[in-house]
């Protein structure tokens, strides 16, 4: 097969011998015995951390080292084959500027749809995410994200931290009713909403509240996953979480609970996936790629990972491109076809043979330029 570009977009798509075109005005790309692919998109990820055993640290970094870590990281995603992704939470909304360089062409890194930062009922979750006590102020925090720049909103279902717990308070505060309230005012500004729920009741909440996608979701139940097929909400499930974890485990000389509780994840993430495609809800790739453990760069591991759990390399392939498409509303990328924007990458391997051929990256391609 040959691919023909023009002005950023596919112009051609067919055999080598049926191009009508002149050799001698274009430039060509010689992809014997290589593998042409769309260009990848990872739908969970932060630059604004590396990743790592500390990685919840990184975010307080001083605000000079996480804007120049932001950039280094974005361009080894891009040199993984990355060439969109959603960053869904950076302090100082470092992310939205990051997104706002990509697109002016500052900087090498892949297009980013940016969340800004993440919005928590108060008490649980990070300290630094943008916090909230009632429906009023819940708004007001959507609204703030719409007016700083943001493309999608962000938020964390989550228990109570620490000592933070009131007398009598619900175990997760951030409840099916607030969250109906974050969902319609997302909605009302034409927001996608992406939801962060990973213990088992946010996931009860989050399947049915309508949210866009559900990211983590590794205590989701058939019935949650049901609910989600209804409501046509994407999961991003993130396996590169419990993955690096293990890996961190045995590196680092973590304690025992901490081993135990990468398991646990790993056991209901995979469950949560295999149940996932049998009731036919859409799964997007995500790293979570400094939420995490995970480091950046590394986006076929979670493809990979996808696989063991079940899904063909096809569906995983997908996973990180139509369907991430869909995902995040790039509508004009994520296949290969006349008129699309002509973000791809070139492997020296054919995924769908084996999954782990993601790793070998030959060129990678943005709006027809290649940029790595």
């Amino acid at each position: 097969m040959s691919v023909e570009v023009r002005d950023g977009r596919i112009l051609w798509v067919g055999s080598a011998s049926d191009w009508a075109g002149n050799r001698t005005n274009i430039r060509v790309v010689d992809g014997r015995a290589r593998t042409l692919i769309p260009g990848l998109m990872d739908c969970h990820v932060h630059y604004s951390s590396p990743g790592g055993p500390d990685w919840i640290a990184r975010f307080t970094d001083p605000l000079t080292e996480i804007a120049i870590r932001a950039v280094e990281l974005a361009e080894a995603s891009l040199r993984s084959g990355v060439t969109t992704a959603r960053d869904v939470g950076a302090p100082h909304a470092v992310n939205i500027r990051l997104a706002r360089t990509s697109q002016s062409g500052e900087i090498r890194a892949p297009r980013i749809r940016a969340a800004g930062t993440w919005i928590a009922h108060r008490g649980t979750y990070v300290s630094f995410a943008r916090q909230f006590s009632d429906a009023g102020e819940l708004r007001s925090a959507i609204r703030a994200e719409v007016e700083a720049g943001a493309d999608l909103i962000k938020v964390a279902l989550a228990g109570w931290n620490e000592g933070a717990r009131p007398q009598g308070g619900p175990e997760i505060p951030f409840d099916a009713k607030l969250l109906s309230v974050a969902v319609e005012e997302a909605h009302r500004a034409n927001f996608k909403i992406a939801c962060h729920a990973n213990d088992a009741p946010s996931c009860h909440i989050a399947a049915r509240a309508g949210v866009d996608s559900l990211e983590h979701g590794m205590f989701l139940e058939g019935d949650d996953l049901k609910a989600m097929s209804d409501n046509k909400t994407f999961l991003v499930p993130t396996m590169s979480v419990w993955d690096a974890m293990l890996y961190y485990a045995h590196a680092v000389g973590w304690p025992e609970a901490r081993k135990k509780r990468a398991e646990y994840l790993r056991e209901g993430s995979r469950k949560a996936v295999a149940q996932a495609m049998e009731a036919g809800v859409q799964l997007a790739l995500g790293t979570d790629a400094g939420g995490g453990a995970a480091r950046h760069g590394r986006i076929a591991r979670e493809a990979e990972l996808m696989v063991e759990a079940g899904m063909k390399p096809t569906q995983a392939l997908a996973a990180g491109t139509a369907v991430a498409a869909k995902l995040i509303g790039e509508t004009e990328r994520g296949t290969i076809e006349e008129g699309k924007v002509a973000d791809m990458v070139l492997l020296d391997a054919d995924p769908l043979e084996n999954i782990g051929g993601l790793r070998l990256v030959a060129a990678v391609f943005q709006g027809g330029r290649r940029v790595a």
